[in-house]
């Protein structure tokens, strides 16, 4: 086992609950809107109009849990581990990767960040003024340019890590 220094901090977790944002709300009614929809027309005009109400109550559901989600940010060891919790219940790793591969990063705001591309991935809050990190990766699945909200100890911990990498 490798010795570590006191000062040296290995693991972080931080959590922001998601406020829905004007796009999340439109796909929210119009999932809503087509299975309503779907439904009158099952019952007025043909029984086959009952697919497109099981399909829009997928839809519903899926709406439901993305209603009250939370991101969970973990970072041990170099290695930044992003997840999706739904409802409380339900946890989804969303993104995964090292930090040391990354390309650079940014602490601030998303929209100070337009040197790192546009962002591919957002896992924040989408709360104004929210400090976020965005970070420019290249993957097996190719380039993602990532935004997520570190929490104080991992923004030390990058700051004082990473500051090589800082943009």
């Amino acid at each position: 086992m490798r010795d570590l220094n006191m000062n040296e901090k290995s693991y972080s977790e931080y959590s922001v609950v998601v406020q829905p944002n004007a796009e999340m709300r439109a796909k929210h009614l119009g999932i809503i809107a087509l299975t309503a929809v779907a439904v009158a027309l099952a019952i007025t005009v043909h029984w086959l109009f009952l697919l497109l109400v099981v399909a829009g109550g997928v839809g519903c559901y899926l709406v439901y849990l993305e209603s009250d989600m939370e991101y969970e940010t973990i970072f041990l060891d170099g290695t930044l581990e992003i997840a999706a919790i739904y409802r409380k219940m339900r946890r989804k790793v969303k993104f995964q990767c090292e930090i040391k591969n990354a390309s650079g990063f940014h602490l601030g705001s998303k929209e100070e960040a337009v040197r790192l591309g546009k962002i591919t991935r957002d896992f924040s809050s989408h709360q104004d003024g929210a400090v976020c990190c965005v970070l420019k990766i290249g993957t097996e699945k190719g380039s993602h340019v990532i935004c997520f909200e570190p929490g104080e100890e991992l923004t030390e911990i990058l700051k004082q890590r990473y500051r090589s990498m800082q943009i």
